[in-house]
């Protein structure tokens, strides 16, 4: 009997995923959504809750791929939401 109960402990240790669930289990990847469902099913993306990475221009030094923990700090001016639209040139959020 406390072998079958432990047995069943480390059962639930297990995670939970689409093979382990019912029929109609769809636990998802922890995505962000990009849009909202209409009342008949269908799907508005909407082009603020899509990512867009500011990338600046790398032309003119080269690129290293590791930075030494030795390396100074460097402090700047810190980039606000409010900076990003002006160089994205989106109107402002209402």
């Amino acid at each position: 009997m406390v072998l079958v109960s432990l047995l069943r402990l480390g059962a639930r240790r297990i995670p939970m995923t689409s093979k382990r669930g019912k029929q109609n289990f769809y636990k998802g990847r922890g995505a962000k959504s990009t849009g909202r469902h209409t009342r008949k099913g269908g799907f508005i993306v909407m082009r603020e809750k899509i990512p867009e990475l500011v990338v600046p221009s790398l032309e003119g030094f080269e690129l290293k791929p590791y930075v030494s923990y030795k390396a100074p700090y460097v402090s700047g001016k810190v980039i606000t939401a409010q900076d990003i639209l002006d160089v994205a040139g989106r109107p402002e959020p209402s």
